[in-house]
């Protein structure tokens, strides 16, 4: 039986509940270096190598003895390679002979191989790499927590190091539910409809570094659903399931979880996806997504990837906005409401026009929306106001009118 909820949180009280109630993994996997790209990294590292581990040159030039500039540029004419000079490239280590370095276009060569110098160094050790110029041994080279990048695959490999522990992959269980659904791939049978948030959650686990765990579509049968559950809790870092909480005579997912864990959120106190939950059974949380596609996209895109990257130890992740001009009044409703914004140049200027969802399929409000707006409930804003809008796609990407 629904009964409505006493507290409904905005968005970001949400975000706060995930902040506070989910927590980091706590198993790790020892990975190769060059494997490690995009992983979290479990424990501090430590730099094994000392790099350079003897002065270098740190420009393609000639090395010098800096003391024959103690009265100016000298009288080079008797100079000989491997006497008063020798060539020194750029990373190579530099004879101990030698301390100081110019730069190779400060030099000039003649016919007979004569050395003629266009400027002096101004200091001893100029142009030198010192040891230990990239990396010290004992140095921290990559914190916990921090995420593998590209430059930090390089500066391990540097600090001698080959292989690392990182995070376990959180493996995230993801249930579907419905009568009315039947897979995709498929003819769909007159009055069905293809389950599709399957493979696009299974996107957003991929993309936010888990590893999905895809069940197959459960009938609306309170004793099989109970089963899946079950199931998934016993296997899966976070589970998520899609429909059975809104307020049909089949939609008994809130009791269920109610009767095997703790219902921390019933629903929001925003659409779209207002249907969403969050629950604990023992030490898993169970996400409840709307089963409408676009709810599900936009609560998956708002709090299940919030909330794997809080299991990586990264924080909540905000769009970047852009400051647009409202293009049309928008009026609240008597919930917090995320509209659905086209973002366009004109004149030079952003504006911003609200997307109309009434009449449109899925893939046409797609298409149109690249941003959007968290308006309060019962709040309006009217147009020629400047708003900052959440962009979906980096600023590159908006077009003219």
């Amino acid at each position: 039986m629904y009964k409505k909820p006493d507290f409904e949180p905005s968005r970001d009280e949400m975000l706060r509940i995930l902040e506070n109630k989910i927590k980091p993994m706590s198993e790790d996997e020892t990975v190769s270096v060059v494997t490690s790209l995009g992983r979290i990294c479990a424990e501090d590292v430590y730099a094994k190598n000392t790099l350079p581990n003897k002065p270098v040159s740190a420009r393609d030039g000639i090395a010098v003895h800096f003391s024959d500039f103690s009265k100016g540029i000298p009288d080079t004419s008797d100079w000989k390679d491997k006497k008063e000079y020798c060539f020194s490239n750029t990373g190579v280590a530099i004879s101990d002979d030698y301390d100081t370095v110019i730069t190779i276009e400060n030099v000039e060569f003649d016919k007979s191989g004569k050395v003629r110098l266009l400027s002096i160094p101004e200091k001893c050790g100029e142009g030198v790499g010192v040891e230990g110029g990239q990396v010290k041994e004992g140095e921290l080279l990559v914190y916990t927590g921090e995420r593998i990048s590209p430059s930090l695959i390089g500066i391990l490999l540097t600090g001698g190091i080959t292989s690392i522990k990182v995070l376990s992959k959180p493996k995230v269980a993801f249930i579907p539910t419905g009568d009315e659904l039947v897979p995709a791939g498929y003819q769909t049978p007159p009055g069905k409809n293809v389950e599709s948030n399957s493979q696009m959650l299974k996107a957003y686990i991929n993309e936010c570094g888990g590893e999905a765990i895809l069940y197959p579509i459960i009938p609306d049968v309170m004793e099989k659903l109970k089963e899946a559950i079950l199931s998934a809790v016993a296997v899966a870092d976070l589970v998520l399931i899609c429909a059975g909480s809104s307020k049909g005579n089949k939609d008994f997912t809130i009791e269920l979880l109610e009767s095997i864990g703790n219902v921390m959120v019933y629903e929001l106190g925003h659409g779209p996806g207002k249907h969403c939950s969050l629950a604990y059974s023992g030490n898993t949380p169970i996400i409840g997504l709307p089963g409408p596609p676009m709810g599900a996209d936009l609560t998956a895109a708002l709090y299940v990837k919030n909330a794997m990257r809080l299991m990586q130890m990264q924080p909540v992740q905000s769009p970047y906005q852009i400051i647009a001009m409202l293009e049309e009044d928008i009026n609240g409703r008597k919930i917090d409401f995320v509209s659905f914004m086209r973002v366009f140049i004109k004149d030079g200027q952003y504006y911003a026009r609200p997307v109309e969802l009434q009449g449109k399929t899925r893939a046409e409000v797609n298409h149109l929306q690249n941003g959007q707006f968290y308006l309060e409930k019962g709040s309006s804003i009217k147009a020629g106001t400047m708003i900052s809008v959440e962009m979906r796609y980096p600023k590159e990407y908006i077009t003219e009118e």
